[in-house]
């Protein structure tokens, strides 16, 4: 049986990716670190793998959506990875978050085997990856981009091809500035109305129908007020991340101040035993620091 898309990777975006290119009608191979995930969608119909390697071999395409740079790496080039049964010609499509060093790197390592590799970051929350409504932004060969273009827009609603090997990754750190810097401002925006007295699900509705509106204080204001932590995005990946942002800034001598607090801030909130939360659990951080409560 001939696999178009291979799939490595079902965490809590990758495995709604996964079944939204099931739901598309894409024949899929999947492999997994822990047999869980696999297992429910072999029963939507995908074939289940035991290695990156199996997958690489029955596919033309491998999407990987993985948490970290050592991930990907181990995935790509170790002793079961793609590049050992890579087809020549064969596709792999990093939709992790890494920084865009990284990615020219394994990029390099693919066509060396006589593939191409896109970097293809995506941003939206799980319900975004559910609805298969993300927003991708793609780096590597243009040609490369369009041929699997409807493969990305069977996870995606708003795909960006943003320029060479590392371009897509360059603008998911990008976008993780403003995440992490909005995300702030958020939870300071309720410790204030919620130290005055104000009603704080009517102070979301109006700042967010006005220029001080953001994602982050429409979508998770409301889960800071009742104290929902559970995570669409988690508290260690955006320590993750803003460390490769934080890494990439000082290549290019900029100073950015407020990625510095945010960062200390996220990596206190993780250390304090919230890197599994959803990034909205740095209103606890802020509550103490004020010595208030919201909600």
């Amino acid at each position: 049986m001939e696999i178009m898309i291979g799939f490595i990777g079902l965490g809590l975006m990758g495995r709604p990716m996964a079944l939204n290119l099931l739901k598309r009608g894409f024949k899929l191979a999947v492999f997994n670190r822990s047999r869980g995930p696999v297992d429910e969608l072999v029963g939507f119909g995908a074939v289940g793998c035991s290695s990156a390697s199996e997958v690489a071999e029955l596919s033309e395409t491998i999407i990987m959506m993985l948490p970290d740079e050592p991930e990907v790496r181990q995935v790509l080039t170790g002793e079961n990875g793609v590049l050992k049964t890579m087809r020549k010609g064969g596709i792999v499509i990093d939709m992790s978050t890494v920084s865009p060093m990284f990615s020219r790197e394994m990029a390099a390592l693919v066509r060396e085997r006589g593939g191409e590799m896109l970097d293809a970051p995506v941003s939206g929350s799980t319900m975004a990856a559910e609805q298969g409504s993300l927003t991708i932004m793609v780096g590597g060969r243009y040609e490369t981009y369009e041929k699997v273009k409807p493969v990305l827009e069977a996870m995606g609603k708003n795909i960006y091809y943003m320029g060479e090997s590392g371009s897509g990754s360059l603008t998911k750190l990008c976008n993780q500035v403003a995440v992490a810097v909005n995300l702030l401002g958020a939870c300071e925006t309720l410790i204030v109305a919620s130290k005055a007295g104000l009603d704080l699900n009517k102070v979301i509705e109006v700042i967010s129908s006005g220029a001080g509106g953001s994602w982050q204080l429409t979508n998770l204001g409301p889960r800071m007020v009742v104290k929902d932590f559970r995570p669409g995005f988690k508290v260690k990946h955006l320590r993750k991340d803003l460390r490769m942002v934080r890494e990439t800034a000082e290549r290019l001598g900029l100073c950015l101040p407020a990625v510095g607090l945010v960062s200390e801030f996220v990596k206190a909130l993780d250390q304090l035993g919230h890197g599994e939360d959803g990034t909205q659990a740095l209103i606890t951080l802020l509550e103490n620091l004020s010595n208030t409560r919201v909600g």
